[in-house]
Parts: C-alpha cells; structure tokens; sequence
C-alpha cells in the first residue's frame, strides 16, 4: 500500500506543479501537504479512521482541478480511479476513497459529521488549511476582479469552510483565531484591537 500511496502522491504533485496550471507556485506546498499534515493529525486523535483512505483521499481530494479547473469534480471522478488503479490499489480501496470524496462534495447538502471518519478528517483538514498560509491571500492575486468582487468571493469561501467543511472539534479550536482573523480580511474588526 505504502508504494501505491508514493506513486499517487508524486503523480498528483507532477501535475500540480505543471507551468500550465496557475496555482503551481504554492498549491502542493500550500495546500495538498498541509491538508495532508493536518489529516495525520486527526488519525493520531482518530485512531478508528483508516490511515491509508485518509491519506489517499488527501491527495485524490483536488484531482481534476490542475487538469481542468472548470470541470474539476468530473476530471477528478473519471481520471482520478484510473490513475489510482495503475499505481497499484485494488479497486475495493478506491471505490471507498471515491464514496468518501463524494460524501466531501456534499458538503453543501449533507452534515459531513454524519459520514464515515475518512471524510470528516479529511474535509476538516481541507477546509483548515485554507486558513494557512498564502491560500486566502492568493484570491486577492487571481482573476484580476476588482476588489469588493474578490471580498465577496472570498467571504463565501471562509463562510463555507468554517460552517461546512471543518467539521471536526478538535480543529475548530485549534483554528478559531485564524479563522476571526480571516473575517477581518472582509472588514470585520474587533470592538478594541488592543484588548
């Protein structure tokens, strides 16, 4: 399993790092191994969860999105189980790495705190990591959009990781200040900034 997991890992970050897609400056540093970080985490605290879904579900989770950001879910959905089956994983461990990622995708339907561990860990360490980092801060470099425009994006992407996807308590603690700080991106200031 460990080797599949190596293959995987190195091809998801090949194309991630392509010239081609415009986040290959910071995404796999910035965000892949930091979900991927936090999500072994959560499996010390976790322990019931299965190490090896979580971390292949860490690198599957974005699949599609450097091949083709616009039809990123159905890229990741029928290229993503081919590239795992020619790495090596029986296809049982696939199957339950796409249900979970598609329990993920649910976020705005579903309490993702009802699905299997897998998903609540690594949804949770997804929607952390974007409070990490350069990942906020690089909606103000993207698109060209004027600044209000970018705001209003950004305040629904915070507003929907925080109330959504960081399901987990554990990480709710552990990010609520940076979280606090996120909002004040969008205007939102303390009463008295020194006390």
């Amino acid at each position: 399993m460990e080797e599949s997991l190596e293959k995987f890992r190195n091809i998801v970050i090949e194309n991630f790092s392509r010239k081609e897609f415009k986040y290959h400056e910071w995404m796999v540093e910035y965000h892949l191994t930091i979900v991927e970080r936090l999500a072994m985490e959560l499996c010390d605290i976790y322990t019931d969860a299965d190490r090896n879904i979580v971390q292949a579900l860490v690198w599957f989770h974005d699949f599609g999105k450097p091949i083709d950001e616009e039809n990123e879910r159905a890229v990741t959905l029928s290229e993503g189980p081919k590239v795992m089956l020619a790495c090596g994983f029986p296809q049982e461990f696939i199957d339950a790495v796409v249900e979970r990622w598609k329990l993920m995708e649910q976020k705005n339907e579903i309490d993702i705190r009802t699905t299997p561990i897998e998903t609540q860990i690594v949804s949770s360490a997804d929607g952390a990591s974007h409070f990490t980092g350069v990942f906020y801060a690089s909606y103000f470099n993207e698109d060209g959009d004027d600044f209000i425009t970018t705001q209003k994006e950004l305040a629904e992407k915070i507003t929907k990781d925080w109330e959504r996807k960081i399901v987990l308590p554990e990480v709710k603690k552990a990010f609520e200040s940076r979280y606090r700080q996120a909002r004040e991106l969008l205007g939102e200031f303390p009463h008295a900034f020194l006390k």
